[in-house]
């Protein structure tokens, strides 16, 4: 399955709906299908528009622009902690993108199930759009009927500092209005991931949370 693809799918639909202007109290199927993307990409961006994700992820853009953030606010954290790992742009480059997309995309579901869980018919607006790929159906509806714990997400990242950085910001960008659970969901994250309090708050404050 091309994780890659569906990842820069949401993340470009995301930015062209923000620029159209279909971000809070806009979010029907047809309204956001009408700036492109792919079903999953649809299906995806259906749900996390309407919770609240949509002007956070239009921040991002693409998996190349998620990871140029990440190294930037990496910059300016290393400058200011001498102890941090020293990490280069290729660090942010040289990954597998699609192994990346998968957990970057699975980080996502799980931000938007931390305040509760995804709704029936969040579901089916996705099953909706994704019926024509049952590959793809097969794949997302496990993740939002069994989300990933931000442990399971932090195996899969390892010791990938670089890659830790952007599956925090992709999770952040969902939970844009942050309430009680979306808040401890992404302490945990960040714990589970080992990135140091500074270097959140680094990636926040370039970010624009």
């Amino acid at each position: 399955m091309d994780f890659n693809k569906i990842l820069n799918q949401v993340l470009n639909t995301a930015k062209d709906a923000a620029t159209n202007g279909l971000i809070k109290g806009n979010t029907k199927n047809d309204q956001i299908a009408k700036v492109g993307g792919g079903a999953a990409a649809l299906g995806l961006i259906s749900m996390l528009f309407g919770r609240k994700g949509g002007s956070g992820l239009a921040k991002l853009g693409s998996l190349a622009a998620l990871g140029s953030l990440a190294y930037q606010a990496y910059q300016r954290y290393q400058e200011q902690n001498a102890s941090a790992s020293q990490l280069s742009q290729n660090n942010f480059e040289e990954v597998d993108a699609n192994e990346a997309s998968k957990v970057i995309l699975q980080a996502m579901i799980a931000a938007a199930a931390a305040d509760g869980t995804i709704t029936e018919d969040e579901k089916a607006a996705i099953v909706a759009q994704v019926s024509q790929d049952p590959e793809v159906l097969a794949w997302i509806s496990q993740e939002m009927n069994n989300p990933a714990s931000v442990e399971e997400i932090a195996h899969q990242v390892g010791n990938d500092q670089a890659l830790a950085t952007q599956v925090y910001l992709a999770a952040r960008a969902v939970c844009t209005n942050l309430e009680r659970k979306e808040i401890i969901f992404l302490s945990n994250l960040a714990n589970a991931l080992g990135l140091p309090d500074a270097l959140v708050e680094q990636l926040e404050k370039d970010a624009g949370f």
